[in-house]
């Protein structure tokens, strides 16, 4: 199975501008990835496209099949990340996550000055990206260093 990697940090630091960048390199590369992000908040959707629109008009399930992509809609509890692990897993190298911070994985934590510069308390942080000097024995990156952040992946989860 393939191992798992976090991306956490506060809301608005980041992540997934960075991780946007870091998964076109990883994918570059031949690594084949599912990413699940996790939302504590709701999620809006909106009206754009027909889908949308009949999902928000009360359908328990839209499903959207075309020759490029497939989507699914439906109203459900939240599912816990093994299971949700369980139905991306097969044929990935990899799985990143965004957020899912309370999890034992391995994470790297994203940090903007003008949020936070107190580290989140969770376990496992195997890296820090931010735009300010950070003091510790973990590695740190700037936002500018994405393929450098993919390399360092790479040689975590092997």
């Amino acid at each position: 199975m393939p191992p798992i990697i976090s991306f956490v940090g506060k809301h608005n630091s980041g992540k997934s501008t960075l991780l946007a960048k870091v998964v076109s390199i990883l994918t570059g590369q031949g690594i084949k990835l599912a990413v699940i992000k996790h939302a504590s908040h709701y999620v809006s959707i909106e009206p754009a496209g027909d889908s949308e629109k009949l999902f928000l008009a009360g359908a328990d399930v839209v499903y959207v099949a075309s020759p490029e992509i497939s989507i699914k809609y439906e109203h459900r509890p939240e599912l816990s990340l093994n299971s949700i692990y369980e139905q991306v897993a097969e044929g990935m190298d990899l799985i990143i996550t965004e957020g899912f911070k309370r999890e034992s994985a391995m994470k790297i934590e994203v940090m903007r000055r003008e949020i936070s510069t107190r580290p989140l308390e969770v376990e496992n942080v195997i890296a820090r990206v931010t735009d300010f000097p950070i003091d510790g024995d973990i590695p740190a990156f700037t936002f500018d260093q994405a393929e450098q952040i993919a390399q360092f992946i790479i040689a975590s989860t092997q």
